[in-house]
């Protein structure tokens, strides 16, 4: 039952090494996501265990100001990310592929976990409006970046 969990693949004509840049490019994944004003990676430098990310929403964006912790930073096909909040717990994990067809696949994994009693029996009620919220948010993070990785390859080839 819980922790709600949804996975889902994009794709994207990026290699996985251009799509890794995006993840790390982190003061400009508002190029591809307006809802996101700001974002900072502390302590500066690659993406590793410990690192954090604090991310400003646009205002009135509907999407809340966020500081995501990084769990697993593997260049260039892992990443793991964890927002702890008072009354949840919120896990993506993006794996980063090259396919078959030689597209790269970005396989994202998004984990929301309950905190207490009370915040249990809420995610219980609302199962089946969190579900969709879940896969729609980890889509368009992952699609933002995603088009921040295809912005980043143009940018390579001049």
């Amino acid at each position: 039952m819980f922790p709600l969990t949804h996975t889902q693949t994009l794709s994207t004509s990026a290699p996985p090494e251009t799509v890794w840049r995006a993840f790390e490019s982190v003061k400009r994944w508002r190029e591809g996501n307006p809802k996101v004003a700001r974002a900072t990676l502390s302590p500066k430098g690659p993406l590793a265990p410990g690192s954090t990310i604090e991310v400003r929403a646009t205002s009135g964006s509907g999407s809340a100001d966020r500081i995501e912790r990084v769990v697993a930073a593997e260049p260039p096909s892992r990443l793991v990310l964890t927002i702890d909040g008072a009354e949840y717990r919120a896990t993506t994990e993006y794996a980063i592929a090259t396919a078959a067809d030689g597209m790269t696949d970005v396989t994202v994994t998004g984990t929301l976990d309950a905190r207490g009693l009370s915040q249990t029996v809420r995610f219980l009620l609302w199962r089946q409006r969190l579900t969709p919220i879940l896969s729609a948010t980890m889509r368009e993070r992952a699609q933002a970046l995603i088009d921040l990785a295809e912005r980043i390859a143009l940018e390579e080839k001049r």
